[in-house]
């Protein structure tokens, strides 16, 4: 990998040239999809919350979780649009529903395993604070917070570290049509390996620009959203090159 994060940054910001317009319209649609379908799940856990109906908790989070894997698949879409800019493809906002039709069941595969994998770092953290949210401060309880609040903290840099090295799985999954959620999952791992600081940083290098966004009243991440996403599909590309010939050199190496 030769080109520096700012150098990447460079060329997402020269591929987007022309192309907002195609991938404003995605992000809306993405974002308008998901905030509708999820608001009587919203609701739903919020009454059972405010009136003790667990029930009510549970149908909330269960059809959250649902809502959670139709965003993926259309994130998925977007992302293909974001691939074809970089290719130099001609691309219009209806694109992002080809993943629709091009074995959706991997995307959602791939949107499951990462729910999974937020409830295994944060639940148990979670369950240990249970009772100081349900206004218990008895010494146990603040002990079991605590410890709450330690377990989530490591449960997230775990989850960070785990997520930055899946991070290309999508993009793998929009390449090849045949590649299993797996196979794909493991091809990231390699792909990534020395790279998830380098690629943890380009996000960061990103919150100066979020944080002006604020100004805007977040008008401005219909901008900054895209210039994040195309400088990741960069990154990816640029690790395209090694990745083959590192592939390449364990098939030579195992005859």
């Amino acid at each position: 990998m030769n080109k520096t994060n700012a150098q990447i940054k460079a060329s997402a910001r020269q591929n987007l040239l022309g192309h907002y317009k195609p991938v404003i319209a995605a992000l809306i649609i993405t974002e308008l999809i998901t905030l509708i379908l999820n608001i009587p799940f919203d609701s739903m856990a919020q009454q059972g919350i405010a009136f003790g109906v667990p029930s009510r908790i549970v149908l909330g989070f269960l059809g959250s979780l649902v809502i959670s894997l139709i965003a993926t698949l259309l994130q998925a879409g977007v992302s293909h649009i974001h691939l074809q800019i970089a290719r130099g493809q001609d691309v219009r906002y209806k694109d992002m529903f080809i993943v629709c039709r091009n074995r959706p069941d991997r995307y959602l595969g791939y949107g499951l395993l990462t729910i999974l994998l937020a409830l295994i770092c944060i639940l148990p953290g979670y369950l240990c604070i249970i009772p100081s949210l349900t206004g218990s401060y008895t010494m146990a309880a603040i002990t079991l917070t605590l410890l709450g609040c330690v377990l989530m903290l490591i449960g997230c840099i775990v989850m960070i570290i785990v997520l930055l090295s899946w991070s290309m799985t999508i993009f793998l999954l929009l390449d090849d049509s045949d590649i299993r959620v797996m196979d794909a999952i493991r091809r990231s791992r390699q792909m990534m390996r020395g790279k998830k600081g380098r690629f943890f940083g380009l996000g960061l290098s990103f919150i100066g620009w979020i944080l002006f966004s604020i100004l805007s009243f977040g008008i401005a991440l219909l901008w900054i959203i895209p210039y994040l996403s195309q400088s990741q599909v960069c990154f990816y590309l640029e690790l395209l090159p090694e990745s083959a010939e590192q592939t390449a050199d364990d098939g030579s190496a195992n005859p």
